[in-house]
């Protein structure tokens, strides 16, 4: 989905190391929450968005791919409310935006090499993106994004009720949607996340920088309406494609004297994307759906995000 919002909207999916020397730990940012030209912004105006994001997994694979553990099924839900702000001001012939997700609930956190999770939906740490800059042109934009994520969920080492992660995380973002077309109905994008941490609130465990790719390949389909004195609007668009995502471990997780023994953690997905966008109306909804596969010392399973946004501009 084109909206900046659906780039920031949660914090979910961690790991703790309270019995397991080698587990590796998880940040904040989800892969998935972008694919169809995630290198644009949203025109100028103010966005609000309810994303409802859904996670199954019922396995835990190992350093060679292999089944790790068999558990019962467990569904991570998370909804919340984020608030995008794009403008049509300039820093450095960028235009400038924010966004932040000041609500977040999560139910069914994965907080390690377990699936015996918590069920009951909680309030989770809230991110903010305080500068996000897009360079537009005719065939391309190219956009930067800094967010952070504040530890307001509850967390606790060991906690069997964690919410959040008990840490702080920067995320820095640089991507790019170009136009494969003289209409710009053919889109190619993809957007690059790189994730540093602060060390868990009174502890030594700090989690490794994590690197996540996700991008797609699309075609808009532009209805156009006569309106007012014949005036040709668009009234509807809708955007189509194939999406995927790969995050990766680049460092190893620290916990005082002990670090991770395994293989760095790593997962792929591909899988498909629909948005309709009536700009009469302001109204946006979105659905991505994407199943995981390679995944290495983490769980593998499949990914759903229904957003409903709404634009005023």
């Amino acid at each position: 989905m084109r909206p900046r919002t659906c780039a920031t909207l949660l914090t979910v999916a961690s790991l703790t190391i309270a019995n397991s020397s080698a587990a590796q730990l998880k940040g904040h940012y989800v892969p998935g929450f972008t694919g169809l030209q995630n290198g644009s912004m949203a025109p100028p105006g103010i966005t609000v968005a309810v994303p409802w994001y859904f996670y199954t997994t019922d396995r835990i694979l190992d350093d060679a791919g292999k089944a790790a553990a068999a558990k019962a099924r467990v569904n991570v839900s998370f909804t919340g409310l984020a608030v995008s702000w794009a403008t049509n001001y300039k820093i450095g012939g960028a235009r400038y935006g924010a966004s932040i997700v000041p609500v977040a609930f999560i139910k069914s956190r994965i907080e390690g090499n377990s699936l015996d999770v918590p069920d009951s939906f909680s309030f989770t740490d809230i991110e903010v993106d305080p500068l996000s800059l897009v360079w537009e042109s005719k065939q391309a934009d190219f956009i930067f994004n800094y967010a952070f994520f504040a530890p307001t969920g509850k967390w606790e080492l060991g906690g069997r009720d964690n919410a959040g992660l008990g840490m702080w995380s920067n995320l820095f973002q640089t991507g790019t949607t170009v136009r494969l077309d003289s209409e710009g109905e053919w889109t190619i994008s993809l957007l690059g996340s790189y994730e540093i941490h602060s060390k868990k609130k009174n502890t030594n465990i700090e989690v490794g920088d994590i690197a996540t790719f996700e991008g797609g390949i699309g075609k808009t389909f532009v209805k156009v309406s006569m309106i007012g004195n014949n005036n040709p609007v668009p009234t509807r668009i809708l955007n189509l494609g194939i999406v995927s995502y790969g995050q990766l471990k680049m460092t190893d997780d620290k916990a005082g004297p002990i670090t991770s023994l395994l293989t760095r953690d790593r997962v792929l997905a591909v899988g498909g994307e629909g948005d309709l966008i009536l700009p009469l109306s302001g109204w946006v909804v979105g659905l991505r759906i994407e199943p995981e596969f390679g995944a290495r010392n983490r769980t593998e399973g499949w990914m759903s995000l229904l957003t409903i946004a709404y634009s005023v501009q």
